[in-house]
């Protein structure tokens, strides 16, 4: 299971930046099914261009860690979106944020995709 949560470029309380309690009562939904599925989260904690010019950040590491505890993989600020899209687009389940970014490899991935 692969899974996009969209922050980096968001500010706090942005109506883009989907609950944490959404993705969560997705993955329970979906552990129903697959009690042992291998669930790995894509995310990022960098902002736009003009945050990272002032080493700015909006999110950080522990905004992440209450899906860490849920038992996912997590995959923050990747080097290289080449690999996560290959990831997303080839997964079991592929569950999107509302995000250019998740809409890429939900267009190639042929399996079940949220």
């Amino acid at each position: 299971v692969a899974v996009h949560v969209r922050r980096g470029d968001l500010k706090r309380g942005d109506e883009r930046a989907t609950n944490n309690g959404y993705y969560f009562d997705l993955i329970e939904r979906l552990r129903k099914f697959v009690q042992n599925a291998d669930i790995h989260l894509w995310g990022t904690m960098e902002g736009t261009k003009a945050d990272r010019a002032k080493d700015h950040r909006e999110w950080k590491q522990s905004d992440f860690d209450a899906f860490m505890l849920k038992g996912m993989k997590l995959h923050l600020d990747p080097d290289d979106i080449m690999d996560a899209w290959a990831h997303m687009s080839r997964a079991h389940v592929l569950v999107m944020s509302p995000s250019a970014f998740s809409y890429v490899p939900a267009v190639l991935n042929p399996n079940c995709v949220i």
